[in-house]
């Protein structure tokens, strides 16, 4: 016969397990959100859903380093638009996507 543990009781009731979970979830999901925050190739993973699928073609995301995402442009033209006109919208939705990663600016080069 196995053993019979009565609720509350021993490492395996019910309780018991209960709390220990209850206790380890919160850190757990603080692991998890500084890990994905750590990454910054989710935020050049996400440049195309950002800039939208007209303009994602002609851009391409080369790096975020110390809170500076650099994108190169293939054409002047577009390069004006984006730094002179789009760039606040741009900073705007790469900071609600990433609220706890620091993003300074984005640099546009030419290429």
């Amino acid at each position: 016969m196995g053993t019979f543990y009565k609720k509350g009781e021993g490492r395996f009731g019910a309780e018991g397990s209960f709390q220990h979970i209850r206790k380890l979830l919160p850190r757990l999901f603080n692991d998890i959100c500084r890990t994905y925050d750590d990454r910054p190739d989710l935020i050049l993973a996400s440049w195309p859903e950002i800039i939208g699928p007209t303009f994602s073609p002609m851009t391409q995301p080369l790096s975020f380093y110390q809170g500076i995402l650099t994108i190169k442009v293939k054409n002047s033209t577009l390069y004006s638009l984006l730094s002179q006109h789009e760039k606040n919208r741009l900073l705007k939705n790469l900071r609600e996507k990433f609220p706890r990663t620091e993003i300074k600016t984005i640099h546009f080069r030419l290429g």
